[in-house]
């Protein structure tokens, strides 16, 4: 079985008609109705659609994005790999049984040469789901081959969930892991040329973004310039916007602090300069498939200009991150990106190029504690591990200011504060918002890495 990913883009770098056949195909994947970029297919040695995991993605791509498709795709071409060559006899997704599938469960969690973790197995267990609702509701099959007991688990549950894996770095930690793995210096603060890049303030700067915002990954690698504003003389932090680019789409806003607004200014105006003023030719050279963008509305966030030949205009907020990526305007040396964090080219660094930088970083750090200093650093630091330090210390100052504030009211001689007066303070509310949680849950598995916070609950229940 061969697969492809339906990519417009690249369509319209081939050559505008290929020779014998009388078709647009620019015009055909671009057309109102076509496939959405991302959107798997898959056709066997005849070149014919192999069915029925075709018309599934094909229905699938109407509710989830290009990122869930590629995922999805692989987890269940890796099913109908195993159901045809590894089973003895072999089946097929619509012939499966229970006892297929619970081979399949055994063979990913216990007998393959590297078998997965529970939680992969979750993600897995999703896309073999989707896949089996979406045959039953189109007739293709009555039932799902495995039966759901009255407790809810079923022959493909997995093992026990497991609890969220906080790795809350420490101060020192976290010192140790911008200064010396991310901005390249000694640990006396020195620079140490061997070690130091030239996207020193770059990485330093994203790194401060992550760990005092709570943003993901792909919420700051995607930001463009205008969304973070200058520092301002009032020392006043900064609202930034998240919608399209933030998890679920669920539109929050979180802040970054002036001291990290500093440190993007001087990104901005030292090694972002030097970027944007040699990537005016490459940029240009790629211009058919950018936004040029003519029109900015700082006062409504919007951006208008050309995307693919026609006028178009975009809410920023609502911008996905592919359309950032290749959103550009033009300046004084030329076409500009419009990313904030910019890598080789002018280009929007991608999530693969961060997790390197922030691999290095770790080992980086890690090397040269163990060698010199005495701070012990994590095996390793994960980009998505800074939000924990963020959640932790935010539940820790607010139910801090909390119980700070009770105390103050019962010294005054005021009355108890109301259930609502409660919730509305209450310290997992503000973190749940910033780091855009959508369950309290999430949330409160971070309040057992409070160390103190049995002392503060016995404090406030004393007083």
């Amino acid at each position: 079985m061969h697969y492809f990913f339906v990519s417009p883009s690249k369509v319209r770098q081939l050559p505008p008609q290929v020779p014998g056949v009388d078709l647009d195909a620019v015009a055909l994947v671009t057309r109102p109705g076509a496939l959405p970029e991302g959107t798997p297919f898959f056709v066997g040695d005849d070149m014919r659609p192999r069915e029925p995991i075709t018309s599934y993605f094909f229905d699938l791509a109407n509710y989830v994005g290009a990122g869930s498709l590629e995922d999805y795709a692989y987890d269940v071409m890796a099913l109908e790999d195993f159901l045809g060559t590894v089973l003895d006899p072999p089946a097929d997704l619509l012939s499966a049984t229970e006892d297929d599938l619970v081979a399949y469960r055994r063979y990913r969690t216990a007998l393959q040469p590297s078998p997965v973790v529970s939680a992969t197995w979750r993600r897995n267990r999703v896309s073999i789901d989707g896949f089996y609702d979406w045959a039953v509701d189109t007739g293709l099959m009555e039932a799902r081959p495995y039966r759901v007991r009255r407790n809810g688990r079923d022959a493909l549950s997995g093992g026990p969930v497991q609890d969220l894996d906080v790795r809350r770095l420490t101060h020192r930690q976290w010192v140790l892991l911008h200064r010396v793995g991310l901005g390249g210096d000694l640990l006396d603060v020195s620079p140490a040329p061997s070690l130091r890049g030239g996207d020193r303030l770059r990485n330093m700067a994203a790194g401060e973004l992550a760990v005092t915002s709570g943003m993901r990954l792909r919420e700051f690698s995607c930001s463009l310039n205008i969304e973070v504003a200058a520092p301002r003389p009032d020392r006043q932090p900064a609202t930034v916007e998240l919608q399209a680019i933030a998890k679920y789409g669920f539109a929050r806003q979180t802040a970054a602090q002036h001291p990290v607004l500093r440190s993007l200014d001087l990104y901005r105006r030292t090694e972002r300069a030097a970027v944007v003023a040699r990537s005016g030719r490459a940029l240009w050279a790629r211009r058919a498939e950018l936004f040029i963008v003519d029109s900015v509305d700082t006062a409504r966030m919007r951006l208008s200009g050309y995307l693919h030949g026609r006028r178009r205009s975009f809410a920023v907020a609502a911008m996905p991150a592919a359309l950032r990526r290749i959103a550009v305007i033009e300046g004084a040396r030329g076409l500009e990106p419009m990313a904030l964090f910019v890598g080789r080219g002018g280009r929007m660094i991608g999530k693969s190029r961060w997790e390197q930088i922030f691999t290095a970083a770790s080992d980086s750090a890690r090397r040269l504690s163990a060698e010199f200093g005495d701070v012990v650093m994590p095996r390793q630091v994960r980009i998505h591990d800074l939000r924990h330090p963020f959640a932790v210390y935010m539940l820790k100052i607010l139910t801090l200011q909390l119980v700070r504030a009770e105390k103050e009211r019962l010294a005054r001689g005021g009355p108890q504060a109301y259930l609502f007066e409660h919730i509305a303070r209450a310290p997992l509310l503000v973190p749940q918002r910033l780091l855009g949680h959508r369950h309290p849950r999430s949330t409160m598995k971070y309040l057992r890495y409070l160390e103190d916070l049995s002392a503060i609950v016995a404090q406030a229940a004393e007083e």
